[in-house]
């Protein structure tokens, strides 16, 4: 019972074999035959039903390269006649198939980029340039480093995209204007037009107040012509009036930014050095999120733009001011003058910081004085009295440091100084009995030390 049923599956593999073998051959003899056919029919010029017959043949026997061969002349010839005839896209998709079925064949290849060549030099009135760009991109995909491919493709790029540009369409004008400078690098004539684009559409975005958009076309423009002053007065513009928006949107720190990039570009545009200057004014004066110090530095470089606006000299003499008391209150005496001192230098009428300034010098005047340190504590007083004029406190104060100054010479035996020092004070306080007193003694010291040294001179004179 085996044995019988593997006859019959060695029966059926045979069979089907002979089947098999059987339409192979039907196969090659029906390839054969429409090759035979599609020959004649070639030999004939009969070039449309020769094709069909040898497309029959190659889809039979596909690995046959007399019929692949047959079959790319076919279609290189039919492609060249219907071009002549005036059918540019058929005869071109004939001639693209026979490059495919030649497996890119170098002649065939060459015939066909030649043929593209050719069509592109004829004028515009018989191939219009956006089918010659077409065929040209359809040549740069089979031969992507083909140089004068590159350069015709370039140039038809360039003039057409300055005809779309002369109607209006800066758009599709950059696009073609990038592609031909991706393709002709170092032509500088493309390279002008390209930046003109740029400019030209960076007007109406300008226009529109769409700012960012303008200067990023401005900034493509720059980078093929760095030099070009009206391209960078416009990019300057753009900054300055992007700045401006963003005050406006209350983005200081971004409004500040921009218009120094703006003046960096344009150091002469009064109207953005004014609106800088009255950036940094405000950003001072309005902005929670910044410390005393930027408030400071922001309305000392709105002065350096604007030294005689008088809004902002005020605001940062308060502001120092300000600060300075601060310090006071923390015991920072020093810091706290600095500020002082620089408010006053900024704005010399500041009242506060007169008196401020004032009190400091003579607090500390006094603890000199409590020290023994007369010198310093006149000085010191001599600092308050000079913004404090009409203080009768620091005057009285100045006064009493010049009589126990005095008074400490006079021990040393300096009755010079003395009375030059009780003379200052009683000046101040002419109604002082103490320092009256003082006065008449160092004068009466004065009186004998004259005496005798006059006698001293003339007794040295007589000898």
């Amino acid at each position: 019972m085996l044995c019988k049923k593997m006859i019959m599956i060695l029966f059926l593999v045979l069979a089907l074999n002979v089947t098999a073998l059987a339409e192979s051959t039907a196969d090659s003899v029906q390839a054969e035959n429409s090759f035979f056919r599609g020959s004649h029919l070639i030999a004939r010029g009969a070039l449309t039903e020769a094709i069909p017959a040898l497309e029959s043949a190659v889809k039979l026997d596909p690995h046959n390269p007399k019929y692949k061969k047959s079959l790319v002349i076919a279609y290189n010839n039919y492609g060249l006649k219907e071009i002549k005839d005036g059918s540019r896209q058929t005869g071109l998709t004939m001639l693209r198939k026979a490059i495919d079925l030649s497996g890119s064949d170098k002649e065939i290849l060459q015939n066909y980029i030649q043929t593209v060549f050719d069509l592109t030099a004829r004028p515009d009135a018989q191939v219009p340039a956006d089918e010659k760009i077409q065929m040209l991109k359809q040549v740069l995909d089979l031969d992507s480093e083909n140089a004068t491919a590159k350069k015709i493709m370039a140039a038809l790029l360039n003039n057409s995209a300055v005809g779309k540009g002369k109607s209006g369409g800066y758009e599709d004008e950059i696009i073609r204007l990038e592609q031909a400078a991706a393709l002709e690098p170092t032509n500088q004539k493309i390279k002008k037009n390209l930046a003109t684009a740029y400019f030209n559409l960076s007007t109406i975005k300008s226009r529109e107040a769409a700012y960012e958009e303008e200067i990023e076309l401005l900034k493509s423009a720059i980078a093929i012509i760095p030099k070009d002053d009206i391209i960078t007065e416009h990019l300057a513009r753009a900054y300055s009036n992007l700045g401006v928006k963003k005050g406006k949107e209350g983005d200081g720190a971004a409004q500040i930014e921009l218009l120094k990039q703006s003046i960096s570009l344009f150091p002469g545009d009064p109207v953005t050095k004014s609106n800088l200057a009255a950036a940094y004014n405000n950003a001072a004066i309005s902005s929670n999120n910044i410390s005393i110090d930027e408030r400071i530095t922001h309305l000392e470089n709105s002065l350096k733009i604007d030294p005689k606006n008088q809004t902002t000299i005020s605001n940062l003499g308060n502001l120092l001011v300000k600060e300075a008391v601060r310090l006071g209150k923390t015991g920072k005496f020093d810091p706290a003058i600095d500020a002082l001192e620089r408010a006053i230098k900024v704005d010399p009428n500041n009242k506060a910081a007169q008196r401020n300034l004032a009190a400091i010098y003579h607090n500390e005047a006094l603890k000199r004085g409590e020290e023994g340190k007369h010198e310093q504590e006149i000085k010191l007083l001599q600092k308050a009295l000079n913004y404090a004029p009409s203080s009768s406190e620091v005057k009285t104060d100045l006064a009493i440091a010049y009589n126990d100054h005095a008074l400490a010479l006079g021990k040393k035996g300096d009755h010079k100084h003395e009375l030059l020092y009780l003379t200052k004070a009683i000046k101040l306080v002419p109604d002082n009995k103490i320092i009256q007193e003082n006065l008449a003694k160092a004068k009466q010291k004065s009186a004998k030390e004259d005496k005798k040294e006059t006698g001293h001179r003339k007794k040295t004179k007589d000898s």
